[in-house]
């Protein structure tokens, strides 16, 4: 260990490759000059050697528990995110930091789409993990790579054929257009949804140039290619709308240091995508170890509600109070979960899935294990979790919203419940690896089904 021009020797203390080990300095300057550098000496080597950043993961202590655990806000909390360390993980193409001003080209004849799979039917208890269908994705953006914990699950990349074929109708769409006089110089992102044999529902974004105009617009809609049709169609029906107001939702007790993050991590989303149709809604039971409300107000967000409960902690109840907030139903109400890292263009990416009457949006996050972060992502995919789960306000009053009746004070269930209600008013569910979006691990001490 060097401090100042001081180097400090311990005895030998032999770690083991893979184990977690806990290291803590108490730092007092005047002046600013003290430093400190950790080194180590690999066995047969003959020098120590600046132990990496990459070996070090910050910890914080929980507020109800001696327990230690990584975490990123020992970064988060001095103002800053790591949000460029997921580069060398994921592809970055696929994940939007910028929300792109959408232009409507109408340049494909109209028509209207029906799911062969969303139908109002009865399911048995917990079992909408069965009946949830995998889309395809186009450029691969890594995440299904990883491993998961049911493959059925795994969304898949979309042939480059089928890629290839969709971009030429589109290309011969808009050359035959008597509106624009204009050429598609980039295929920003496809996703494709199979509709068994009857065709495919793609959505499509393209960077198109404008020649009269000399300006590239972005381009965003669901369009269709039945089975042996040489056309595609706009789907009039199944349409996502560019500036929908998202409502953030989320409950909690005694999470101040994970409120922190949270609320860092929100304003610095907003600061890279500039999309502030966003509203952070906290709904806090009685936390005794941070004025959650006095945190919100000191932030940098435009737009938040703090609503305080009395009571036992329930998720359900504290989520239900949350929707209850919120009036208006042609807004996105995003049910979340904290321990959350949450990428920058998740909020506009969860626009584009959440279709008004018809679909909800339910991503599948990657559950980092314990001594792991976003510099180091080890862990799984979590496919069996519906926590995040998104529609608009509308459509949750449709369902029914939370059961708190039968999910009073228990903390698991309600989430798969709430998903099989859903598909059983006969909505999709889209689900998909979102890049980059996490779960830390945490202690679930005072948290499941306890005060």
């Amino acid at each position: 260990m060097q401090l100042a021009n001081d180097f400090v020797t311990s005895e030998a203390i032999w770690l083991d490759a893979g184990l977690l080990y806990y290291m803590e300095f108490l730092e007092k300057a005047f002046d600013g000059s003290i430093t400190v550098e950790v080194k180590w000496k690999i066995p047969d080597a003959s020098n120590f050697v600046s132990i990496s950043n990459e070996s070090f993961v910050p910890a914080v202590q929980l507020s109800d528990t001696n327990e230690y655990v990584q975490s990123p806000m020992a970064t988060t909390l001095q103002g800053t995110l790591p949000s460029n360390t997921l580069q060398s993980h994921w592809r970055v193409a696929f994940v939007e930091d910028t929300v792109y001003p959408v232009t409507d080209l109408d340049v494909l004849p109209p028509c209207n789409f029906t799911s062969l799979y969303a139908f109002p039917h009865a399911l048995h208890e917990y079992d909408a993990h069965n009946e949830v269908f995998i889309s395809g994705m186009y450029p691969d953006s890594g995440s299904m790579h990883w491993p998961t914990l049911h493959d059925r699950l795994l969304h898949y990349a979309i042939k480059q054929e089928v890629v290839d074929s969709v971009v030429g109708l589109y290309k011969a769409a808009l050359s035959n257009s008597t509106k624009y006089k204009a050429t598609v110089v980039q295929l920003h992102y496809m996703e494709q949804t199979v509709n068994k044999m009857d065709g495919s529902r793609f959505l499509v974004e393209f960077g198109v140039h404008l020649q009269e105009e000399d300006d590239t617009v972005h381009t965003s809609e669901y369009v269709y290619l039945a089975q042996g049709s040489s056309h595609l169609c706009h789907i009039l029906n199944f349409q996502w709308k560019h500036y929908a107001y998202v409502y953030l939702v989320v409950t909690l007790k005694n999470l101040g240091l994970w409120t922190k993050h949270l609320i860092h991590n929100i304003e610095h989303n907003q600061k890279v995508t500039q999309d502030f149709s966003v509203e952070l809604v906290i709904v806090d039971y009685e936390s005794s170890d941070l004025s959650v409300e006095e945190e919100l107000s000191k932030s940098s967000l435009p737009k938040w509600h703090y609503i305080r409960k009395t009571g036992p902690f329930s998720r359900a109840g504290g989520l239900q109070a949350g929707l209850d907030y919120v009036t208006d139903p042609n807004s996105i109400v995003l049910s979340m979960d904290m321990h959350l890292a949450i990428p920058p263009g998740f909020v506009n990416y969860a626009r584009k899935h959440v279709i008004q009457g018809k679909m909800a949006f339910a991503p599948m996050f990657f559950r980092l294990g314990k001594g792991f972060t976003e510099v180091n992502p080890q862990g799984y995919w979590e496919p069996y979790t519906f926590g995040i789960f998104g529609m608009y306000k509308s459509d949750w009053d449709r369902i029914g919203g939370y059961n708190t009746k039968h999910y009073t004070y228990e903390w698991g269930g309600e989430d798969v419940d709430v998903a099989d209600r859903a598909l059983g008013h006969g909505y999709e569910i889209f689900r998909i690896r979102y890049p980059g979006f996490l779960h830390y691990y945490h202690s679930r001490k005072g948290l499941w089904n306890s005060q």
